[in-house]
């Protein structure tokens, strides 16, 4: 008994995975129009932001499938599920972007979860790019 005191006092407890700071797992960050931080979450290797807007679903999914069709970014998979769920992912030469859309329940709106991968730091595609189009996240 007295051995796992020390043991835990001694910090060797397995701890949680650090999530990427933002600029690792989104070399660029699109966001929907008049954006609101809902909640952030992260784990080892990826960040989750999600957000709500108040635009349409429509309009933002509209917006979505543009911006991340054009320039740098390459557009892999569109789908729609069966619980309404817009899901997108998006490959370019940072990180790849996952993006959820769905209509808004507790007010009007749109919610937004973008997800990104922060890729190793020997990777060339990891090294941000300034002419995707997009916005960029603030640097701290």
């Amino acid at each position: 008994m007295a051995l796992s005191l020390v043991l835990v006092a001694c910090g060797s407890e397995p701890r949680a995975p650090k999530a990427p700071k933002l600029s690792e797992a989104f070399s660029t960050l699109p966001l929907p129009p008049n954006p609101e931080l809902v909640s952030q979450s992260g784990g080892a290797g990826a960040l989750q932001l999600t957000i709500r807007t108040p635009a349409d679903e429509a309009e933002v999914t509209r917006y979505y499938r543009g911006l991340l069709s054009r320039g740098n970014w390459r557009l892999v998979s569109d789908m729609k599920n069966r619980d309404g769920v817009t899901a997108l992912y998006a490959e370019h030469d940072g990180p790849p972007l996952w993006v959820r859309i769905w209509p808004a329940t507790d007010t009007p709106g749109t919610m937004v979860q973008l997800t990104g991968a922060a890729l190793p730091k020997d990777s060339a595609a990891s090294q941000p790019r300034s002419d995707t189009g997009l916005k960029r996240p603030a640097q701290k």
